[in-house]
């Protein structure tokens, strides 16, 4: 094939590259201040970034688990206390997925499914609690058809358009807690074979769609919260995105904003759960630099008060209202409360409060 005769790779590329001037434009008219405006700007950078890794960096027929929230780049409403490993794969494929389980709070395997253009869906889920472990390890085997032997693993049936292996693992203190280990081997790879016209064109299309759907979660994901802000409401998963949340992930989620002086206190009746994390994100759901900023919290780290409820409080300062979590002086942004199994919300009392107010 000659340069003239690869025609949708280019076309593709092309098709990128205008999703790029469209997502600043929508930054651009959505930023309220310069400094919106630039954290919007390089956002669209690091999505770019992890959209590469998704669609163009990855190989099915080897493939890896990478970190899609590296300490820079928290982006898609991630939590900051925990990691997320991302694996691309094939429904038409066997894989085996080994390692340990540690000592951390939460671990869960989400395969996600849907090819091309179709919308992402969660066709199975393996949490922690089945997690089949033998002296602390676990092996997982994917494929459509059960194995005659699977050598000790559990046989996860994955569906024909299956897309990708999703791990979440929260930590309640890094300090302490023992990380979970992973790996995953193709059971029978592709040999290695030049890249296609089609291939590319197909990795270049899905780069882009990734990046709009990934810098526009502020008007997709409860876009009314920014109306109604220092409020928080209840979001189920089919608010979230059916593919972006598990079962036994339940959320509150609020905007704050914020005059200098004031800060958001929040008043928790903390729920019967082994996890529980307050995080603070950017309007454009990024988190606030949570290894340079205290910028979120869990349930280890934070003590209720003597009367057993937790209280927070968000602000550019600590004004003594609560547990301080700090915005670095933006003026708004979103405000997540996420916790396991317990499927009762926590009631939670939202105020604002003035600096100089009695605590």
């Amino acid at each position: 094939m000659t340069q003239a005769e690869a025609a949708k790779a280019p076309a593709a590329w092309q098709f990128f590259q205008q999703m790029l001037t469209n997502v600043t434009n929508i930054v651009t008219e959505d930023a309220e201040t310069e400094r919106e405006y630039l954290e919007g700007l390089r956002m669209i950078a690091r999505v770019s970034s992890l959209c590469s890794q998704m669609a163009v960096e990855s190989d099915l027929g080897q493939p890896v688990f990478f970190d899609m929230c590296s300490d820079n780049r928290m982006i898609g409403g991630p939590n900051p206390d925990g990691n997320y490993f991302l694996a691309m794969i094939r429904g038409d494929r066997r894989y085996r997925i080994t390692g340990t389980r540690g000592t951390s709070a939460y671990l869960g395997f989400q395969i996600l499914a849907g090819t091309g253009l179709t919308p992402r869906r969660m066709s199975n889920y393996v949490s922690d609690i089945d997690l089949a472990l033998s002296s602390g390890e676990f092996a997982l085997v994917l494929s459509a058809d059960e194995p005659a032997d699977l050598a000790g693993a559990q046989w996860v049936q994955i569906p024909g358009d299956a897309s990708s292996v999703v791990v979440r693992e929260y930590i309640g203190d890094r300090a302490s807690e023992e990380l979970a280990t992973l790996g995953i081997e193709a059971l029978d790879p592709d040999p290695a074979t030049p890249l296609t016209d089609d291939e590319l064109a197909d990795q270049f299309t899905a780069m882009a769609w990734s990046l709009m759907k990934l810098t526009t979660l502020h008007r997709t994901i409860k876009p009314e919260l920014l109306n109604n802000p220092n409020t928080l409401l209840t979001a189920e998963a089919a608010d979230l995105g059916a593919a972006d949340t598990t079962p036994d992930n339940l959320y509150m989620m609020g905007t704050y904003r914020l005059d200098p002086g004031q800060a958001l206190v929040l008043d928790i009746a903390p729920p019967d759960t082994r996890y529980l994390n307050i995080t603070l994100e950017s309007i454009w759901h990024e988190c606030l630099e949570p290894r340079r900023r205290h910028s979120s919290v869990t349930n280890r780290a934070v003590q209720p008060d003597a009367d057993g409820r937790v209280r927070g409080a968000i602000s550019a300062q600590d004004f003594g209202f609560g547990h301080w979590l700090d915005t670095g002086g933006r003026h708004r942004g979103f405000v997540v409360l996420r916790w396991l199994d317990n499927p009762e919300p926590p009631a939670v009392t939202v105020s604002v409060r003035q600096r100089g107010e009695q605590a």
